[in-house]
């Protein structure tokens, strides 16, 4: 009898979605809006700076940062702090 793979993804893509995966049920949209709101200062010990939440961007937190070129830095959840 032989088995086949049903699935064309490869093992490294399947692992990477089973990441993904438990890394939304923790920090995903769901936890952002529970957890902050536009408008909300937060502090980045990383650029040692305080900002207002701009934008909650699927997974991340969008702040305005004059220094950077685009002028908008994206945040993961534990990268900043509530002030």
């Amino acid at each position: 009898m032989v088995f086949r793979r049903r699935s064309k993804a490869t093992t490294e893509q399947l692992a990477y979605q089973a990441d993904h995966e438990q890394y939304a049920k923790k920090y995903g949209e769901e936890y952002l809006k529970e957890t902050y709101e536009e408008g909300e200062v937060v502090y980045s010990p990383l650029w040692d700076k305080t900002y207002s939440l701009l934008d909650l961007e699927d997974d991340w937190l969008g702040v305005e940062e004059d220094d950077d070129p685009e002028g908008i830095i994206l945040f993961q959840p534990w990268e900043v702090q509530k002030v």
